[in-house]
């Protein structure tokens, strides 16, 4: 679908404004005050993109930089760490291809003393604790953590993690994890990929 040039005009305005934004949604009536527009325009040009907002919600903020980005090829890069070091944490931040989708790894952290002080590619383990987590936290305004660590341990770990800023959580655990409202959660279950996979097999 063709853009017209002044809504091509008006989402480069809307990127711009999102972008200073500190909160996590955005209605169609808050972009319209700013902007001296009306909501009806906003959400007209919005229909252009592949975003919709929420019923008394309004527009989930991240996911509509992100699409307003590629739309104009600009990577807006976000920084990511890590709890555990162990295999599985390792190898997500020695991982490559998250450069090419706007993520960098800036920490990863652990309580084995064994691990802390050691190198992960070319970072090095740091005691996890809510002094460390909440200095690289504002240090490089980290808003999604990634949790790698055993069943037990993971609550406790999402916990500190939000406590001190965190807005999004990528959960490796093998558990439910509870977050209060407003914080994104991710839950990569490998058992039940596993099964899911086991099963489709069984079916051909």
């Amino acid at each position: 679908m063709e853009i017209p040039k002044p809504t091509f005009e008006r989402l480069k305005k809307y990127l711009a404004l999102l972008l200073q934004e500190e909160s996590e949604y955005i209605s169609s009536e808050g972009i319209a005050e700013k902007l001296n527009i009306t909501p009806e325009q906003v959400r007209k040009d919005f229909t252009y993109i592949n975003i919709k907002g929420k019923p008394k919600v309004g527009y989930h903020i991240p996911p509509l930089i992100n699409e307003l980005s590629e739309l104009f090829g600009i990577g807006v890069m976000d920084n990511i760490i890590i709890v555990g070091a162990g295999n599985l944490g390792s190898a997500l931040a020695k991982y490559a291809g998250f450069k090419k989708i706007g993520v960098r790894v800036v920490a990863i952290f652990d309580n084995d003393p064994v691990k802390i002080g050691s190198f992960v590619g070319e970072l090095s383990v740091l005691p996890f604790s809510e002094e460390n987590l909440k200095r690289v936290i504002k240090r490089f305004k980290v808003k999604i953590g990634v949790i790698c660590v055993t069943e037990e341990s993971a609550q406790e770990v999402a916990n500190v993690l939000v406590r001190n800023g965190i807005k999004a959580l990528w959960n490796f655990a093998p558990v439910t994890l509870k977050v209060p409202p407003g914080i994104v959660l991710e839950n990569q279950d490998i058992t039940t990929g596993v099964l899911t996979i086991k099963h489709l097999l069984e079916k051909k």
